[in-house]
């Protein structure tokens, strides 16, 4: 055998490196700061580099789009200046026509399920009350059909995959089984067989907000309950590279002024955000643990910014949020994140010594 020969028989090929997407969740406002931040990844890493993605809740209907090759930046024009297109997420695509009608209905009958087992035991504590009169209440306030339709009809009309199968892709969303308070996984194993606009849907059901989402018989939930960003299944899918794009964290209030001048929804609204916030970053440094030979960046709003703090699943603030995605992670991607910038756009060596 010649030198040459012996050369090479000490090289091997490279194995291409595998990146993926982890989109947490965040509601309307948080997708939308999601749409914008891809649009920026982009305009600056180039269009469909990623191999695996991962979306949860909000972040599920996202990744559902750019995994079946829907560019970003087309996605961000389109809701920016909402041009006429089946994927345009107005209110429709989550509240249906009779939506507040529906939901006057589960207030009254939540406020009836209380008023009667009041009157019965009018001597005993809030919460025993509360707990006799459980069965009585509604399973939550909105539906999400008005969500799967949406998606279904969105994905008919722009001949896009509603099957994970279908795609050429790794999609994964995670939800979690009410009932066994587990988390599944819909795109793998026999969850792979459900349709991609039902996994959306049962990622989406935010606990009380929506009703669980029934597939199969099971009632799932959001799959933010309990879980933040999902990275660890991007890992466990072969991923050597993972950005988390988170939208939602703990809003600092340095104006000397008090959230609790604001009203319960703001007290509750900003205690999940420090409750994901620290599942997160637990769970990151855990990751990095578990799997040291994956990279894991962050992408998410600073806590200073009080534009993305309100109701997550309102759309007066949706087009800003967009708008700041973009503009905040194309700082963050021309600073703290070059490093990763100037490693995706460059060519990577051919061979890799053995």
């Amino acid at each position: 055998m010649s030198r040459l020969a012996r050369s090479f028989g000490f090289w091997r090929p490279r194995r291409p490196q595998r990146l993926a997407l982890a989109l947490a969740g965040g509601g309307v406002i948080g997708g939308m700061y999601e749409v914008g931040a891809l649009a920026a990844l982009e305009e600056r890493i180039g269009y469909g580099r990623f191999d695996i993605y991962v979306g949860c809740s909000a972040g599920a209907v996202v990744a559902s789009l750019i995994a079946n090759g829907v560019g970003a930046r087309d996605l961000y024009q389109m809701l920016d200046q909402d041009v006429d297109d089946p994927l345009n997420f107005r209110r429709g695509a989550v509240y249906a026509p009779n939506a507040f009608r529906n939901a006057c209905a589960s207030f009254w009958r939540l406020v009836w399920a209380v008023g009667k087992n009041a009157m019965a035991g009018i001597r005993g504590s809030v919460p025993d009350m509360l707990a006799r009169a459980e069965r009585d209440m509604p399973a939550g306030f909105f539906s999400l059909s008005a969500l799967e339709q949406f998606l279904r009809n969105g994905y008919d009309a722009r001949r896009l995959e509603n099957s994970f199968r279908g795609l050429g892709r790794t999609l994964l969303i995670p939800a979690i089984d009410l009932n066994t308070a587990e988390r599944v996984v819909f795109g793998r194993g026999e969850l792979a067989d459900v349709a991609i606009s039902e996994a959306v849907a049962a990622s989406c059901a935010i606990p009380g907000f929506f009703e669980p989402y029934t597939i199969g018989g099971r009632d799932y939930v959001d799959g933010g309950v309990g879980f933040s960003g999902h990275a660890d299944l991007a890992a466990e899918a072969g991923a050597d590279t993972v950005v988390v794009i988170n939208p939602l964290v703990p809003t600092l209030v340095d104006d000397g002024a008090s959230m609790r001048a604001r009203g319960v929804y703001t007290i509750m609204e900003q205690a999940n955000r420090i409750y994901s916030q620290n599942l997160l970053h637990l769970g990151m440094s855990v990751l990095s643990v578990k799997f040291p030979r994956t990279e894991f960046h962050l992408i998410q709003p600073p806590r200073t910014c009080t534009l993305l703090f309100g109701p997550s699943m309102g759309f007066e603030a949706s087009r800003q949020a967009l708008r700041f995605g973009y503009e905040s992670t194309i700082a963050w991607l021309d600073a703290q994140g070059a490093p990763l910038v100037r490693r995706l756009v460059q060519p990577t060596p051919a061979l890799l010594p053995a």
